[in-house]
């Protein structure tokens, strides 16, 4: 049987456990992670508001041909000035197509943006409740397990009981042996006695008999 400086002694064991494990449970629970507040947004779409401008304005067109001296000196000057027209409608070309080209780009990249940015803000929101409902398991181990202790406790009563109610029994019908033994060894005892009177009596009719007959 446990002395009852072991008692103490796991006592002092049971209350430090336990104030480790709380201590370590509610580091857990500070370490919850939050979603933050200023939580990223996409960015802007794509700004349109002069695609539809530059896809009709792009190529530059040069006037008309006249009549007159003028017409000739204009038509003389723009032969002398296509090249730089034609590189002008090139490089127009080239920009617009350019614009043209990436603004599906940039619309997709916009919403592969919103659609990660949603994805991650609910797995964060995800985690957040997993680690709540984590907390919420650890916080009833302890509960549980005192519940375990306490059925094992009462078993343990229950089985000292039992225990002990087989021992008073067994000690009972003991005594009431050793008292029938006792009665048994005194009746014989009576026996022995009565007996022994019975050999002295007889012994002395015998004798009497002898003295009787030997007259």
């Amino acid at each position: 049987m446990p002395s009852p400086d072991d008692l103490a002694a796991l006592a002092a064991e049971r209350a430090a456990a336990d104030r480790e494990y709380n201590e370590a449970l509610t580091r857990v629970d500070r370490a919850i992670q939050r979603p933050p507040d200023d939580f990223p947004r996409p960015p802007p779409g794509p700004d349109e508001h002069q695609i539809t401008p530059l896809n009709t304005l792009w190529k530059v067109e040069s006037p008309p041909p006249g009549g007159g001296a003028r017409a000739r000196v204009a038509a003389a000057i723009r032969r002398a000035v296509a090249p730089l027209f034609d590189q002008q409608r090139a490089f127009n070309s080239a920009v617009v197509d350019h614009l043209n080209r990436n603004l599906p780009v940039a619309r997709e990249t916009r919403e592969s943006i919103a659609s990660t940015l949603t994805v991650l803000r609910d797995t964060i929101a995800e985690l957040v409740r997993f680690q709540s409902v984590l907390i919420g398991l650890l916080q009833q181990i302890t509960p549980y397990v005192d519940t375990r202790d306490r059925d094992v406790a009462g078993l343990l009563r229950g089985l000292s009981g039992a225990i002990n109610a087989v021992a008073d029994e067994s000690m009972k019908r003991s005594e009431a042996l050793i008292a029938r033994e006792r009665r048994h060894e005194m009746q014989l005892g009576d026996l022995e006695a009565r007996i022994s009177q019975l050999q002295r009596q007889l012994a002395e009719v015998q004798q009497a008999l002898a003295k009787s007959i030997s007259k």
